[in-house]
């Protein structure tokens, strides 16, 4: 967890696991989300092993699984189950088709996830001050402008995405690749009018 905080605002940056875990079966499955809110595809890219096991009816009904799935870990923004409640996820037994892949390949998706914590943790350690120079700044020139920032608190978390790009998730939340923090003026083009949205 990364925390930066001024004169009446805080930032916090971390990893999700939740959300690693439902975008490594999205893209395992090849689950094409419904909605506007289309994350890219993670890197390292996970082949979607998984698609031609379903047939076209299992296909749509997991696709309504996941996306409820997804919208959950959105709306609460923390765990919404017990993902760990192996070998049966007892907290699916509604969402069958879900249930069912996270039965037949949960160990690989563990494990992919936990790697990609791994390397989270190492990029925070070398990254860290820049990312919070370049967010303090971002907070200042808003503070200069005279946006009141009383009470902010943007959550950003930060996931191995293929596309350096960000989401905004209302009210405070923002999805972004890992990559995009390290192209200063991409990262600025997307937060600057969040910041601004916010305020």
């Amino acid at each position: 967890m990364v925390l930066e905080s001024g004169s009446g605002w805080k930032v916090s940056a971390d990893i999700d696991k939740e959300m690693l875990l439902a975008l490594y079966f999205r893209d395992l499955a090849a689950i094409e989300p419904m909605g506007a809110m289309s994350l890219a595809p993670l890197s390292p890219r996970v082949k979607p092993a998984a698609a031609r096991e379903l047939s076209e009816n299992a296909a749509g009904e997991l696709r309504q699984e996941w996306q409820s799935w997804w919208e959950q870990i959105l709306a609460n923004g923390q765990p919404t189950i017990d993902i760990h409640a192996e070998p049966d996820f007892p907290g699916f037994s509604d969402s069958p088709s879900l249930q069912h892949l996270l039965r037949a390949h949960y160990g690989n998706a563990y494990t992919w996830t936990q790697n990609r914590v791994g390397e989270y943790r190492d990029y925070c350690v070398d990254n860290t001050k820049e990312r919070l120079q370049l967010l303090a700044h971002l907070f200042a020139e808003r503070e200069l402008e005279g946006k009141n920032l009383d009470d902010l608190h943007l959550k950003l978390v930060e996931l191995p995405l293929a596309e350096r790009r960000a989401w905004f998730v209302e009210p405070d939340t923002v999805i972004l690749s890992q990559e995009l923090m390290r192209d200063a003026t991409l990262f600025r083009s997307y937060l600057q009018p969040i910041i601004d949205l916010m305020t």
